[in-house]
């Protein structure tokens, strides 16, 4: 009993000093300058809107 005393706080200190790391690192600036994926893209790399005749859809004649 007096082993899980002494060795509780300690993993429990462990574990939360592994998390605060772990939120650091994600929540920091990138390291590296690598091509990563985005959920949103920059506002000057949006694609323009579709012209009315793209947008309309292709209409089938029956035969």
């Amino acid at each position: 009993m007096a082993l899980v005393a002494v060795l509780l706080p300690l993993l429990l200190l462990g574990a939360l000093l592994a998390l605060g790391w772990y939120e650091e690192l994600m929540l920091g600036p990138p390291r590296r300058r690598a091509r990563h994926l985005r959920l949103v893209p920059d506002p000057g790399e949006e694609p323009a809107p579709p012209s009315p005749a793209e947008a309309a859809p292709a209409r089938r004649h029956a035969a």
